[in-house]
């Protein structure tokens, strides 16, 4: 009876499937095509060749997991879904950077491997995860006077080559915008290293061989 239960699932594709796990995360799963399509989508943002190396899929994985821990703490906490409107708006500044014509756009979609709707929400997604960060760490952050300073002095003024060297004052806020969201992004980084020290993660070494 397994036997032919086995042979079932197997003339459905269900054993194909199993096949294709690559990550395993609790109760959740990342599968290989999963990361070659986030492989795919890499590739084409830095606007450079997809490699499928097994160092690359490893890198292309460990996105992936960070996203399923974000995604499983913004249901916890109920944070904003995002704007489709603004993705939308980043796409379509994506098109007209990268081709002349919306044809043109869509070719080299499709010679990347990816479809228009899932670039945007890929956009979607990263504007998620911007609001996530702001609203999760960066009121915990603090920027004094003195690392407002430090950063002018050590940061600022070296990389000002030629021509007047701005004031403090005029830079004061930018510095402390850019001083939070560092903090911010540090925060996040220890946050997501203990998740996934608590999260059961089993990655299957069969699936991050080289080549696709």
């Amino acid at each position: 009876m397994r036997l032919a239960i086995f042979l079932f699932l197997a003339g459905t594709g269900f054993a194909e499937v199993l096949d294709r796990v690559a990550v395993t995360i609790g109760n959740r799963v990342i599968t290989q095509s999963e990361i070659a399509s986030e492989i795919r989508m890499s590739a084409f943002l830095n606007n450079e060749p997809a490699t499928f190396t097994g160092k690359v899929k490893r890198e292309a994985a460990d996105r992936l997991m960070e996203q399923l821990l974000v995604r499983r703490e913004m249901e916890l906490g109920r944070y904003s879904e995002g704007s489709p409107a603004d993705a939308a708006a980043m796409l379509e500044k994506l098109e007209k950077t990268r081709a002349h014509s919306q044809g043109e756009f869509d070719k080299a979609l499709k010679a990347a491997g990816i479809t228009k709707q899932r670039l945007q929400d890929h956009l979607l997604w990263g504007l998620r995860l911007a609001t996530f960060v702001d609203l999760r760490f960066r009121p915990a952050v603090q920027v004094s006077r003195e690392d407002v300073e430090t950063y002018y002095q050590d940061k600022v003024l070296p990389d000002v080559k030629t021509g007047k060297k701005p004031d403090l004052a005029e830079v004061r806020q930018q510095i402390r915008q850019t001083l939070s969201a560092d903090r911010a992004d540090q925060q996040m980084d220890a946050w997501l290293k203990d998740a996934r020290t608590r999260a059961h993660v089993e990655f299957h070494k069969a699936a991050f061989e080289d080549g696709e």
